[in-house]
């Protein structure tokens, strides 16, 4: 409330620290945050004047009731999957929808998931392949040191996000997973998704 009346803004949002617990949330959050922290850099978002750009975090939103209601509430976006996003429950329409009436944009969202995601699985690959492919030469003597930076870069996104450094040394797995989710996401979200007994269709 104070940073609402401070501001004088019709909606307040924040970004707090992620608990990282299980296994998996520590070696798949990081991934997801990345991409989202590419994608709408704090400082860009602050300052955003196109939809595009801005984005809410749907764990915690204030808004003043004048401009909820002025956006129609939450009736305006019933038929949304990444509501919050409307006015996600799934990556590939949440990241269709963070581009509106920009339809070459949203139709390159999973290839550009994809390969996101495939950049650090290859130097893996090539490392464990590299004797058993032909021709590979130089790119397969790349390999171990393409590894070593990623691990260390991986290691220092888990130091950032308050999860044991050793983490970092698991990104592979968490990458792959990471593709998994987002090929899956893809997958259906063409054409419909659950939620919570609710079928939406892709309306991004």
């Amino acid at each position: 409330m104070g940073a609402l009346t401070q501001e004088q803004a019709e909606l307040v949002t924040v970004s707090p620290l992620q608990r990282c617990v299980t296994f998996w949330e520590r070696v798949v959050m990081p991934q997801i945050w990345f991409l989202l922290a590419l994608r709408y850099q704090p400082a860009a978002v602050n300052r955003a004047r196109q939809e595009r750009d801005v984005i809410a975090n749907g764990h915690f939103i204030l808004t003043a009731r004048r401009a909820y209601e002025a956006a129609g509430t939450h009736a305006a976006v019933r038929h949304e999957v990444a509501e919050d996003l409307g006015l996600a429950k799934n990556i590939y329409l949440g990241g269709r929808r963070s581009f509106p009436g920009q339809p070459v944009l949203q139709g390159l969202v999973p290839l550009t998931l994809i390969v996101a995601m495939t950049y650090w699985l290859i130097p893996v690959i090539v490392l464990a392949t590299g004797g058993l492919v032909p021709g590979l030469g130089e790119i397969a003597s790349a390999a171990p040191t393409a590894v070593i930076l990623s691990a260390t870069f991986w290691m220092l996104i888990c130091h950032g996000m308050r999860i044991p450094i050793i983490y970092g040394l698991a990104y592979p797995v968490g990458a792959l997973m990471a593709l998994y989710i987002i090929l899956r996401s893809t997958w259906p979200g063409g054409r419909r998704v659950e939620w919570k007994g609710r079928i939406y269709g892709d309306r991004a």
